[in-house]
């Protein structure tokens, strides 16, 4: 796939060189000459210096051959636009911005698929805070974690399909030693006090 990425942070830099690694055509295109250092020593792809937001420049570093494009430049202002013109001048379909201000991902996320590190970070940080054991799906742009986390003892007896869950979150499932996983949808389990809630989260 020929790929763009526009902004050489250190994301962008990462992302790069692993996307070359897969065999995978790569640009990059970044404001600074400088940023080329932040590459791997193993990157095969081009590499275009000028304004992400200037046409021409897109142009330069291949976007009308490219079949997707990644902003991940350090400003969330011209991430933005760089994807929005990725969509609408030069049609391309697969198009993702990452945006650090969750305020602004979440403003922004119907009109271009965004990506945001500050929520991945912080549900990741409170999950080590928390010894919660922790796994992580990405559909598209969505991520969801998915979480075990110990039943509170006022729980304990209570049907898994009765309990509710906070804002953004959903108990989809109870696992227990020895058992193994079942759904919140059966009505038969009954929460006991070695078993752990499944809790399902969109972080971004």
């Amino acid at each position: 796939m020929n790929i763009l990425i526009a902004g050489c942070s250190s994301a962008g830099a990462k992302l790069a060189g692993e996307l070359c690694r897969e065999g995978h055509d790569v640009s990059v295109v970044d404001p600074y000459e400088s940023a080329q250092s932040l590459l791997p020593d193993d990157y095969t792809g081009y590499f275009t210096t000028g304004l992400l937001i200037d046409e021409d420049v897109l142009k330069n570093a291949g976007i009308e051959n490219c079949e997707a494009l990644a902003a991940v430049s350090e400003d969330d202002s011209v991430n933005i636009m760089v994807a929005q013109l990725a969509q609408t001048v030069f049609g391309i379909k697969r198009v993702v911005a990452s945006l650090q201000d969750p305020f602004r991902e979440e403003k922004f996320k119907s009109l271009i698929p965004t990506i945001c590190p500050t929520n991945i970070s912080v549900s990741s940080l409170r999950g080590c805070l928390l010894r919660e054991e922790t796994g992580r799906v990405t559909f598209g742009s969505a991520t969801m974690d998915i979480r075990l986390m110990p039943v509170p003892e006022h729980l304990i007896g209570v049907r898994a399909s009765e309990i509710g869950a906070r804002k953004g979150e959903s108990v989809i499932g109870v696992y227990r030693p020895g058992t193994g996983l079942t759904l919140t949808a059966d009505d038969r389990v009954n929460l006991c006090k070695d078993d752990c809630l499944v809790v399902a989260r969109i972080v971004d």
